[in-house]
């Protein structure tokens, strides 16, 4: 019985870490004259930290908000709102800034996840760059 509860305790405590978000401020951003080239992810690292551009396509308008787990050499964002079936009228591209803060100094990278129409997290767009 102890080796059962022993077991199970630990399992929880390995799904604790795992579950580990924390949120990311998202920052509304001027898109760019070239809508279409906005959409992506773009990388900017400083000491101890990277900026993250995000163009993201969101024509129904919903709110954005964003989670973040920096472990080891990656760093994950989880990308909540943009909805999955998109069939708004219209195109509109909307642009974040966000800061991830107390890096190391190594290579990250960095994975963009959304959820598909099942509510599983698929990577969205990556990106690698060296902090200094």
């Amino acid at each position: 019985m102890k080796l059962a509860v022993g077991i199970l305790i630990g399992m929880l405590g390995v799904a604790g870490l795992q579950d580990d978000w924390k949120p990311l401020a998202l920052v509304p951003v001027e898109p760019t004259p070239d809508s279409s080239a906005a959409v992506g992810l773009s990388l900017t690292p400083s000491p101890g930290t990277i900026d993250i551009v995000l163009g993201v396509e969101n024509p129904c308008q919903a709110k954005i908000t964003a989670t973040q787990q920096p472990h080891g050499a990656v760093v994950k964002i989880r990308l909540l709102g943009p909805p999955v079936d998109r069939r708004c009228p219209g195109q509109k591209i909307e642009t974040y800034k966000a800061t991830v803060t107390g890096l190391k100094k190594k290579q990250y990278q960095v994975i963009v996840y959304t959820a598909d129409a099942k509510s599983h997290w698929r990577p969205w767009k990556a990106g690698v760059t060296d902090v200094p």
